[in-house]
């Protein structure tokens, strides 16, 4: 498993108030501390995941999709 070190996190956000928006970050940033990425090491720039929310859908399960995406991303890339 490669070790990640996330220098910067950005969140564009519509429709989530302020401490909504706080949250997911929060959701967003556990769940990549807990995440594992296979693969060796190696440097990516940047990745961009663009997620819409589901009808119905929590922040738990979005920042889940989100940590997903970007798990994904950075596996194909190291």
């Amino acid at each position: 498993m490669a070790a990640v070190t996330i220098d910067r996190l950005s969140l564009h956000l519509s429709g989530l108030s302020d401490d909504e928006g706080r949250r997911l970050a929060r959701l967003i940033a556990d769940g990549l501390a807990a995440s594992s990425v296979p693969g060796g090491s190696g440097h990516v720039d940047w990745v961009q995941s663009k997620q819409e929310s589901r009808e119905g859908a929590n922040l738990k399960s979005l920042s889940e999709q989100i940590v997903a995406d970007v798990v994904r991303q950075v596996a194909r890339s190291v």
